[in-house]
């Protein structure tokens, strides 16, 4: 463990409340319920809950997170929520990976997540009620049914390149490679 943290809790709180992205609807587009949740509870606390066929499951981003990157409901969260680290949290729990490095491979995600964001704005998508995966094949299918104007085009293929490069960040600090 690093300077900046005694255990894996003070890891796990500082490096998760700077975060975020598993809550926010930038790396997960849903949660699924797991066995041990009790849904009722859940949505009586203000989760809204999807039912399917066999699943349960919640839309990110979480209607649970608040503006400092903590969960309301903390203390009842789902099972999925309570078991869930990433790769990056993992790595400095296991002192791979100090925690300054992880804050600011946190700080580039969040910047590279605001670029997609600012981009689906440009061109006409505001929703951020939804994950950025799903506002991004939303837009996608938009863009690509219609004949575009050389600007669309073009801050298209900004759109394109900015999820692009954050989902290769994702993918190689955030998710576990087995």
């Amino acid at each position: 463990m690093n300077k900046l943290t005694s255990s894996p809790t003070a890891a796990a709180e500082s490096l998760c409340l700077s975060c975020g992205l598993c809550c926010n609807g930038v790396l997960f587009k849903d949660v699924e319920l797991r066995e041990g949740d009790n849904a009722e509870q859940l949505e009586s606390i203000g989760l809204p809950l999807e039912r399917l066929k066999k699943k349960i499951r919640f839309p990110q981003p979480c209607a649970a997170l608040c503006g400092d990157n903590r969960c309301r409901i903390y203390a009842d969260r789902p099972v999925r929520c309570r078991q869930f680290e990433c790769a990056l949290l993992k790595e400095v729990n296991a002192g791979h990976v100090e925690m300054s490095a992880a804050l600011r491979i946190v700080r580039t995600a969040r910047e590279r997540a605001g670029k997609v964001q600012r981009r689906l704005a440009e061109l006409g998508d505001t929703d951020t009620a939804l994950a950025l995966s799903i506002r991004f094949r939303r837009t996608k299918r938009r863009v690509e049914s219609g004949a575009l104007d050389e600007e669309t085009a073009e801050t298209f293929s900004r759109l394109t390149l900015a999820v692009h490069d954050l989902n290769l960040l994702l993918r190689d600090s955030f998710f576990l490679h087995e």
